[in-house]
């Protein structure tokens, strides 16, 4: 302090990160891969299993039992005592409870000025650096593939707080955030990825790892990053008249996105479809899906490529303009009743690129219903475009918002609150990022063996079919990232309403129902599947000539057409019973416990699908979205919580030897309990790009417990038996489960229920009186405090075409922290 005017503080944290954890991945063994086809020995032969087979081997006749492969299948059809997979059991950087390893600090700077009596500037600087180490990223027991994760971040505010009478008080702030996250490759150079299937493979619960980077992802990319600036300008004001509280004021987004992201830079093959396929494709040496990024030459699908063809730019400069106005009354009709009264107005700026010839996006043509506009529609740069832009602004988001607080007796112990609002959300990230995958700049050659092209052998060349050092070749059909020209901003219409009371001193319970009522979500949806064309229009429709053939697609330029749009919406309804206290009862005893009970539905709970629970991306079926309505992936009825702080109040007014024994005690505490979270099974036997979910051939029970599988496996339960349910033999025009309309008995999304859990974390601290002015506190913590290991069904596992149950595992153990700190 100086001179009571300039106040400063500084503080800085280093945190070093130490723990290593067993992993266990299923390799294909030598002597499976020796008797696959030289396309396949020739991809395994480029890379060198660096942690070896040191487990239990399983033969083809096990793997053909734990995932169902038809008899016909080719993997089958080999010696049933073969040695088909191994496990490779190694230790990798990993989080064991007090954060992935690593090596990092924080710092964080403060300044607070009194420039004068009516003028306070406060400013506050922070940095933090994170590096995590190799393997924590991306692991592989192939060599090379091992990567981590660096950020360096800054952060910096100034705010001026003026006060120009005893009513009107103003501040104006200025923020900068520099964010830089970088995920680099490893040893291995950019090279093709292998995959089982289109989604995490496992045999026996067991990781199916086959070389490469995100080798159990398909949908992710390394390498990703770089700087994120985002700057900020907001000024707000509180006016202060008769009974009416005046918040008015607005703010300035500036956002400049310089990131690199390698979305198929590493080519991606895929195998099949389910995990059956992509056994017998990997002994045949055929994949079922080949993708790769390629530079198009500034060329579209049918024009002519000089080879050899190059990588693309994977580095964008995107830039953001938003701002914001709003205005809030406060307005005490009475001195009982306060009313709020307010409405927002929100813009979030169209992404476009410093340059804008990198901008291009697929546009509507002429026709009058939707499948005929896709079909009629082409990608153009944004600048060419009708709407001038890659899509069209929205400038009609008003958010109203209303409130009350109701002092029902007058004397301060009974409240009733309730409001009603609307809020919006911003289109984010990859959503709108991902359009970087167009032509004429970028392409991501995409085919399908049996709709795209006969077949697609093996490859170790990142190019595939674009491969060469000289002459010519007709760019083939790529796939699309698609954000539609008349998207607008998702928003959200949030309401509730509840009534407090207080019983004792201190002490206060509640209820309260809240709700809120999702619409135009952004959600994502393939519209260009083989099959749509024929369903939709009743005739297949031409590819480019050079390119040559018909295809059964909306569009024939393209293959898959992924969507972003306003298909998602949402209905969450909730009821929180409350009591909180301060001091219960005299006793020191601060308590906060809530119940809830709740039911979350939405057709998308995520832009992407991210949940572990969802085997397509996006909408089943993009032209109905009601087909997905179910429980959220979130979706839980029943939560308690309860936390609390207990000062021992047994010594207050002792002294010497025994206050530093007895006083200075605190017990704290956080219980959480909650029932399980919905997921889907899915079936796909006849999957190409989409599963269906299971149709139900004999009676189903939706839950279960933890009874043990047949294999033996001491920490792998039956969760819920199908085994009296079969594969469906449904397939559609498109020769898969592309285009519906499905089968009407199909369970809903979300349809089944995992199990609860429950977990008390608690802390003991113990203050010791050094003086008066400085104390040193002895903490010791315990996380999982009874040791109590919660089941979790294996909501990746659920396709019934490769396993006839359900699995679930038990996973939680007993953490204990020590700490000293020291109080001055």
């Amino acid at each position: 302090m100086i001179k009571d005017k300039l106040l400063f503080f500084s503080s800085t944290e280093w945190t070093r990160v130490r723990s290593s954890g067993s992993v266990i991945n299923l390799v294909p063994t030598p002597q499976l891969l020796a008797l696959t086809s030289p396309a396949t020995q020739t991809f395994f032969n480029a890379y060198k299993l660096v942690r070896p087979i040191n487990g239990t081997i399983l033969t083809v006749g096990d793997v053909v039992a734990a995932a169902n492969v038809p008899a016909t299948n080719p993997f089958a059809q080999l010696p049933a005592n073969t040695p088909a997979f191994g496990q490779t059991r190694f230790s990798l950087p990993t989080d064991q409870g007090a954060g992935s390893p690593q090596n990092s600090y924080q710092t964080l700077s403060r300044i607070d000025y009194n420039l004068s009596d009516k003028t306070q500037i406060y400013g506050r600087y922070a940095l933090e650096s994170q590096a995590f180490f190799g393997g924590t990223n991306n692991y592989s027991p192939y060599d090379g593939f091992d990567t981590g994760t660096t950020n360096f971040n800054n952060n910096i505010v100034l705010s001026v707080t003026h006060t120009f009478s005893s009513n009107f008080v103003s501040q104006s702030k200025v923020t900068y955030n520099r964010l830089n996250n970088l995920q680099p490759l490893g040893k291995q150079p950019v090279s093709p990825t292998l995959y089982l299937t289109g989604g995490t493979a496992r045999i026996k619960s067991f990781l199916v790892s086959l070389p490469g980077y995100s080798q159990f992802t398909p949908g992710n990319a390394i390498p990703f990053g770089g700087p994120q600036n985002i700057g900020q300008f907001s000024e707000d004001a509180n006016w202060t008249k008769g009974k009416h509280q005046f918040r008015f004021g607005g703010g300035y987004i500036y956002i400049r996105d310089n990131r690199a992201f390698g979305a198929y830079e590493n080519a991606t093959e895929q195998l099949g479809s389910n995990l059956a396929q992509g056994l017998g494709n990997m002994v045949l040496g055929q994949l079922r899906i080949f993708q790769a990024a390629v530079f198009p030459q500034g060329k579209f699908p049918g024009d002519t490529l000089t080879l050899p063809v190059g990588a693309p730019d994977f580095t964008r400069s995107n830039r953001y303009h938003d701002y914001a106005l709003y205005f809030n009354d406060a307005w005490r009709i009475k001195p009982r009743l306060t009313l709020n009264l307010g409405v927002r107005y929100e813009y979030f700026g169209v992404q476009h690129n410093k340059d804008p010839k990198k901008d291009s996006n697929f546009y509507f043509g002429t026709g009058n219903t939707l499948q005929e506009q896709i079909r009629n529609g082409k990608v153009q740069l944004a600048q060419d475009s009708s709407v001038g832009s890659l899509w069209a602004p929205d400038k009609n988001n008003f958010a109203p918002r209303i409130g009350f607080a109701w002092d029902i007796f007058g004397n301060g112990k009974t409240s009733l609150r309730g409001g009603y609002g609307i809020s919006y959300e911003r289109n984010f990230g990859n959503v709108t990022y991902n359009v970087i995958q167009n032509p004429p700049n970028y392409g991501v050659v995409s085919l399908l063996a049996g709709t795209d092209v006969p077949s697609i052998p093996i490859t170790l060349n990142n190019a595939g079919p674009l491969a060469g050092s000289g002459g010519t070749k007709v760019l083939p059909t790529v796939s699309l990232r698609w954000v539609r020209p008349d998207i607008v901003t998702a928003y959200s219409h949030f309401y509730s309403v509840g009534v407090q009371r207080e019983i004792l001193p201190r002490t206060v319970v509640g209820i309260e129902y809240t709700g809120s009522k999702g619409e135009k979500l952004y959600s994502l949806e393939n519209y260009n599947r083989g099959g749509f064309g024929t369903q939709y229009l009743g005739s297949t429709v031409a590819r480019p000539p050079a390119i040559g053939g018909t295809t059964n697609r909306l569009n024939g330029q393209y293959g898959n057409i992924n969507e972003r749009g306003n298909g998602g919406y949402s209905r969450f309804n909730g009821l929180i019973v409350s009591i909180d206290s301060s001091n219960l009862h005299g006793t020191g005893l601060a308590l906060t416990a809530k119940y809830r009970y709740s039911v979350a539905r939405d057709n998308l709970s995520s832009t992407f699908s991210e949940s572990a629970n969802n085997n397509n991306l996006g909408l089943l079926d993009p032209f109905n979205p009601k087909l997905d309505y179910g429980y959220a992936d979130f979706d839980i009825r029943h939560t308690f919580v309860t936390s609390f702080t207990w000062d021992l109040p047994y010594a207050k007014n002792t002294k010497g030897l025994l206050r530093q024994a007895l006083d200075g005690w605190s017990l704290n505490g956080i219980f959480t309990a909650a029932t399980g979270t919905p997921f889907s099974v899915f079936d796909c036997t006849n999957g190409i790009t989409v599963c269906i979910r299971l149709v139900p051939t004999g009676s189903l029970t939706t839950s279960g417990n933890g009874n043990p599988p047949t294999t033996g496996d001491p920490n792998r339960f039956k969760f819920i038996d199908l085994s009296n349910q079969k594969t469906s033999s449904f397939t559609d025009i498109s020769g898969g489960t592309e285009v519906g309309p499905f089968p009407t008995n199909m369970t809903q999304r979300n349809a089944f229920r995992g199990p609860g859990a429950w977990n008390l974390n608690t802390g003991i601290y113990k203050r010791f009186y050094l003086t008066e002015r400085y104390q040193l506190q002895f903490r010791a913590e315990l996380y999982n405090t009874f040791n109590h290991a919660n089941l979790f069904a294996g909501v990746g596992e659920t396709d019934i075409s490769g396993q006839d149950y359900v699995p679930a595992d038990r996973r939680g153990r007993r953490n204990v922290q020590f700490a000293l700190k020291f109080i001055f």
